[in-house]
């Protein structure tokens, strides 16, 4: 059952102006509850924009965009409504932190929908487990906390409205290794936690095969692709020609086939790629 559904959306900046642009144009596709949707595409292909549109920041110029098969914008003096339904979770999130403790700041969303009391310190306890945001820290300044707890706190905050879909606009943007690897698992816990529908931008291509179940490709503002994860890497070509990559797995597979090695391609993380090598010498040794 689709959740959300984008049909042709487009939108437009610069108005009658000469610098008029189309950032995204005729977009259509859905979204399964309990999928997690991964948004590549080059810089200036519309992501972000795109993204906006998914819980009213930004109004399409024209098209809908229909939760549980109803158009956002049918009402539009209920459209903060939807912003508790569809969370977005913006790139460096942190900079949004302003509470004076972090507590406060993850509160503030189920506060403003009326939680109170133990029922509002309940919700923010369960969701610093989920995300592992230390009890300790919950009396503290966000400002004190190292930048990785910082972006945790802030991605708390989101999640504790308990939108039922939750967009991230580059979540590991400007972490280290360490970082990138405890954000991707907040993001697994979470929907595993509460089977929320995800839908994630990333340049990281290592990210969308480890995490998503489908993949949407924007080009020039258009959908250019849109399938399953291995669907949509298997045009490993295709994806080079409009300056995007598959996984560096994937590359080093593609490489041992053209160089005459009967391997297949279809391989897009490091642990199913370390299976499938085992199974070969496995093979070979019982041969």
């Amino acid at each position: 059952m689709a959740i959300l559904e984008v049909k042709n959306l487009t939108h437009t900046y610069g108005g009658s102006s000469p610098f008029i642009n189309d950032a995204v144009k005729n977009v259509s596709f859905c979204v399964e509850k309990g999928e997690i949707i991964g948004i590549i595409g080059h810089t200036g292909s519309g992501k972000s924009t795109l993204v906006q549109h998914l819980n009213g920041l930004l109004k399409p110029t024209e098209g809908e965009i229909l939760f549980e098969n109803t158009d956002i914008w049918e009402n539009p003096k209920e459209i903060r409504k939807i912003r508790s339904k569809i969370g977005l979770v913006f790139q460096y999130p942190e900079y949004q932190l302003f509470e004076e403790t972090v507590f406060a700041d993850i509160a503030f969303g189920p506060k403003n929908m009326g939680l109170k009391d133990e029922e509002l310190t309940a919700c923010v306890n369960e969701i610093c487990e989920i995300v592992g945001v230390k009890k300790e820290y919950l009396q503290k300044s966000p400002f004190d906390l190292s930048g990785g707890e910082k972006r945790r706190v802030a991605i708390a905050g989101v999640m504790a409205m308990k939108p039922q879909v939750i967009v991230f606009d580059e979540p590991t943007a400007g972490l280290d290794p360490k970082g990138r690897e405890d954000v991707m698992q907040i993001i697994k816990d979470y929907r595993a936690a509460t089977n929320a529908t995800v839908i994630i931008i990333s340049h990281s291509m290592e990210d969308m095969a480890l995490l998503a179940d489908k993949i949407l490709v924007l080009s020039k503002g258009e959908v250019y692709k849109f399938g399953k994860v291995e669907e949509v890497f298997a045009s490993a070509e295709e994806l080079r020609k409009i300056g995007l990559n598959v996984p560096i797995v994937t590359r080093v597979f593609y490489e041992l086939k053209k160089q005459g090695l009967d391997v297949k391609t279809d391989i897009f993380t490091v642990d199913s790629a370390a299976q499938y090598l085992k199974t070969l010498k496995e093979g070979k040794e019982n041969a």
